[in-house]
């Protein structure tokens, strides 16, 4: 065999095995691989971002019965601009963002829709600690239902398969709140807490929620005092959901969220091995319908009709006047304060579901205006990032209050 057919030869074994490293449906997807592995520090995030149902276990949340889409009112925001530290107009906040889709709603209705990388409609994105506030949505749904007596009852109250964990002993309030007094570390810096935990629960063949969290045995301090955010909390949360309704994640919120907001797609949530959601991350659905689950929130708990949830419960979990010191604006972190599983603004109804890599979604209760925003950023946390997206909605609405030329 000559030198130069050897190295043909390995040359096509190397492109074939790189190859199989990726999912491919479609042509933009030679564009935009689609790898296999849910290793978020991957170069290719736009493909991953929208396929990361497919790239380890997942539970299906079906669409609703009776899909109502949302109506639409054309309005270009393109141009609106807004300042921190510098000016940007929407349009360079998408580009200078790595925005994949963008949405704006009011009153119900589209009212601006953009994508970029090839992106569409009807794909998945995935809400990395967005799915945090989903999780506090459904544990307000069931305590509304009686299913949860009151948010002071520990977790064990409602679960005895998390065994002698220190979580097991922490009040659902607590544990919304991210104040268990559990030491816990989630600062993206190094091989620290939330790497250990990630990687357990989705690089692990044999990943096992309830071994994760029946396993940690630390102590806990000034619990309900102090705002400390840490991921595991809301995995214990999804514990406590399955067990006092008695059915997986993705039951509950399809036969209490997704049908009732009138869903149009199927969405997903990432399992663990054995099928239990993980609560914390990696929630996967259309803009359309993550748009839906906002101008529910943004009424109060209606959409369509219907109420999904209280407006009590979602009052206590969004406004940043009724958090308790430690969780005001400017005292949970610095610009901001901490709700149930919400991020909260200084003007009171005025708040954001967020996650890493550029997740938003940012509602105003006044104005029942809605940005939704997902992006492919590299920076898993970015505190400019951050203030630009709010400091974006806050120009988005003085826009639409002011009469259209």
């Amino acid at each position: 065999m000559t030198v130069r057919k050897l190295i043909f030869l390995l040359f096509t074994f190397v492109a074939n095995l790189s190859h199989a490293q990726f999912i491919e449906h479609e042509d933009r997807d030679k564009r935009y691989l689609v790898p296999k592995s849910p290793d978020v520090t991957t170069p290719h995030k736009v493909g991953l971002f929208t396929h990361m149902a497919e790239v380890g276990p997942s539970c299906k949340v079906s669409k609703s019965s009776s899909p109502v889409p949302l109506q639409r009112v054309s309005r270009d925001l393109s141009a609106v601009k807004y300042d921190a530290v510098l000016s940007y107009t929407l349009k360079e906040h998408i580009d200078k963002n790595n925005v994949m889709a963008l949405m704006v709603v009011r009153d119900g209705k589209i009212i601006d829709q953009h994508h970029s990388h090839e992106r569409r409609d009807t794909d998945l994105f995935t809400s990395f600690s967005v799915a945090k506030s989903m999780i506090s949505i459904m544990i307000g749904i069931a305590l509304d239902e009686g299913l949860i007596k009151n948010l002071d009852d520990p977790a064990s109250r409602y679960t005895n398969r998390i065994g002698d964990s220190i979580y097991s002993k922490t009040s659902i309030r607590s544990l919304l709140r991210m104040s268990s007094g559990v030491s816990f570390n989630e600062t993206y810096t190094g091989k620290n807490d939330i790497y250990h935990f990630d990687q357990a629960m989705r690089f692990n063949s044999n990943s096992s929620v309830l071994k994760v969290l029946s396993d940690v045995q630390r102590s806990s301090s000034n619990e309900g005092k102090k705002f400390n955010y840490a991921s595991i909390e809301t995995t214990v949360l999804a514990e406590v959901l399955r067990g006092a309704t008695g059915k997986s994640v993705c039951q509950f919120m399809q036969e209490k969220l997704w049908d009732p907001i009138g869903a149009e797609f199927d969405a997903w949530w990432t399992t663990d091995s054995l099928g239990n959601e993980l609560g914390y991350a990696f929630f996967n659905a259309t803009q359309f319908d993550y748009a839906k689950v906002a101008v529910m929130m943004a009424n109060e708990g209606v959409i369509n009709g219907k109420r999904i949830i209280s407006a009590e419960y979602i009052d206590q979990a969004t406004n940043v006047e009724r958090q308790p010191e430690g969780f005001k604006f400017n005292q949970a972190q610095m610009a901001t304060g901490y709700g149930y599983q919400f991020w909260l603004r200084e003007k009171p109804g005025r708040y954001f579901m967020q996650g890493t890599y550029g997740q938003y979604i940012g509602i105003d209760r006044d104005s029942k205006t809605a940005l939704i925003i997902n992006s492919a950023d590299n920076n898993e946390t970015n505190s400019i990032r951050s203030l630009r997206t709010y400091r974006l909605l806050n120009a988005v609405i003085n826009n639409l209050n002011s009469p259209t030329k």
